[in-house]
């Protein structure tokens, strides 16, 4: 069987195909096409492509999940952590958006999503024309590409477009491209609902195609790898996709359909809340968690990188630094033991946020510690947790049911120590607590900053003031006019 030690070798064997902008992989040319003609001509071949890119989106710290996406851009934008003034990404967090470093910034985030779209849409240039039959996991790989594709045009709209909030008329007429095919032609961009509608369009059909994970994705899991078929949550499988769905519709604030699908996501019974101590003393923290995790990242790009950029901090080799305010955090309604999360994810003592903290980087700089990784799980990001569907349901449900949206709610709230709202003195629950209860949850996630977005919440940042939620600068970036072409290569 893959270890994971064997699935790092054969992500970084295919990067040179996938990875490389002047590469052959990448080139448009006879040479390359006869190149093309043999990686997709066995499944081995369509499987190297597929984990390149996995390994692209969790590798690229600059524009993707290595680091910029998964905690750097949406957390530093919340003000959760603060950022050296020497650093690019302290002119963005103070939104100063036609600063040269600030666009730097945006360059390579815009760069680096198109970029692995393009890989994304020439393995499925391949791969879809064939029959399902051709190999053992054919619809597989066209599910799993599908679900990718849909997955970067969102992230790239959460961040380069407006807001479905937004009052600009103009800006939602012209969000993003979404491309769907490789090559030199140009994509026009799509309005804000075009967007959505094709990232709905695509997540529709790769459900279509990943069925067979209902019986694939066991219960139990741990860190074995075997064939494609191991492992399911460090693919796109049915689940995450179903999760995505429920994401979308609830960024669009279309509550009822993103309830349906959080619903099943939470009814598959794959994906359990951690409800014991025993297991949040056993989690391992930098690593997908093998209960809750719907879909993650293998990375230890990532773990390497949160590392360097919050733990060493306090040796001046880091260049961010956890903000006091998250002590706050963690107070708003809290009732009864001490939360969970706050005890599991934060070192008090030396002031850290030791959430995506993988003890296989442990050195003698953190306090002395002497831990190791002991290969029980898998070092990475995870994309989507099953708490998340959980609060969907609950906020569907705020005006029409509020039994089941506060049971929903408590739901994660009693799996991290608290008292259950409906055993409170009110009883029941509000929009807000939804509000604090997810921005506890998802601290260091980069969900908080997405779901303010989406509300446009006003934000304030020790030092800098407050940011308006109304103006789509504070949550917005800009597409820098230097790329506004680059999603063509």
């Amino acid at each position: 069987m893959k270890t994971i030690k064997q699935y790092s070798q054969t992500l970084l064997l295919t990067l040179p195909l996938l990875l490389s902008a002047c590469g052959a992989y990448l080139d448009v040319n006879p040479k390359s096409e006869v190149t093309d003609k043999e990686l997709f001509a066995t499944a081995e071949g369509c499987e190297d492509a597929i984990y390149g890119i996995y390994a692209e989106i969790g590798g690229d710290r600059n524009g993707l999940y290595g680091q910029m996406l998964a905690y750097k851009y949406p957390d530093l934008m919340t003000g959760n952590f603060t950022i050296n003034q020497s650093d690019d990404m302290a002119y963005v967090v103070q939104r100063q958006w036609t600063h040269d470093n600030a666009i730097a910034v945006a360059e390579k985030i815009w760069v680096s999503g198109y970029k692995a779209i393009g890989h994304v849409n020439k393995a499925l240039s391949h791969i879809l024309p064939k029959d399902d039959g051709e190999f053992r996991h054919t619809r597989l790989y066209k599910g799993e590409l599908l679900a990718l594709r849909a997955f970067l045009h969102f992230e790239m709209a959460r961040i380069f477009a407006v807001s479905f909030a937004s009052g600009d008329a103009a800006a939602k007429a012209k969000a993003i491209p979404y491309v769907k095919s490789y090559g030199i032609q140009v994509t026009p961009y799509s309005s804000l609902d075009k967007v959505f509608e094709l990232i709905i369009a695509d997540l529709t059909e790769a459900e279509k195609y990943l069925e067979e994970d209902k019986t694939l994705l066991p219960v139990e899991r741990n860190n074995s790898m075997g064939d494609f078929t191991s492992n399911r949550i460090t693919h796109f499988n049915l689940y995450a996709v179903k999760a995505l769905l429920a994401r979308v519709y609830w960024t669009m604030n279309d509550l009822e359909k993103a309830e349906d699908y959080a619903q099943e996501v939470i009814d598959s019974g794959k994906f359990p809340l951690k409800t014991t101590a025993g297991a949040w003393n056993g989690l391992e923290t930098g690593t997908l968690d093998m209960q809750e995790t719907v879909v993650g990242l293998y990375s230890t790009t990532f773990t390497y990188y949160y590392y360097f950029d919050l733990i060493r901090s306090s040796t001046s080799m880091g260049s961010m630094k956890l903000a006091e305010q998250y002590t706050s955090i963690y107070e708003a309604d809290q009732e009864g033991n001490a939360d969970r999360r706050y005890v599991a994810w934060f070192d008090r003592n030396n002031n850290w946020c030791t959430k995506h903290y993988n003890v296989m980087y442990a050195s003698s700089n953190d306090s002395g510690s002497t831990a190791t990784y002991n290969g029980n799980s898998i070092p990475g990001v995870s994309l989507i947790r099953i708490p998340e569907m959980y609060y969907i349901v609950a906020e569907a449900n705020l005006t029409k049911d509020l039994g089941k949206a506060t049971e929903y709610l408590d739901y994660v709230v009693t799996s991290r120590d608290q008292t259950a709202f409906a055993d409170r003195e009110a009883g029941k629950i509000t929009e807000e607590n939804i509000f604090n209860d997810r921005r506890k949850e998802f601290f260091a996630d980069g969900g908080d900053f997405h779901n303010m977005k989406r509300l446009a919440r006003d934000l304030t940042i020790p030092g800098m003031g407050t940011f308006a939620g109304n103006d789509d600068a504070t949550y917005t970036m800009p597409i820098p006019a230097s790329v506004e072409d680059n999603y063509r290569q």
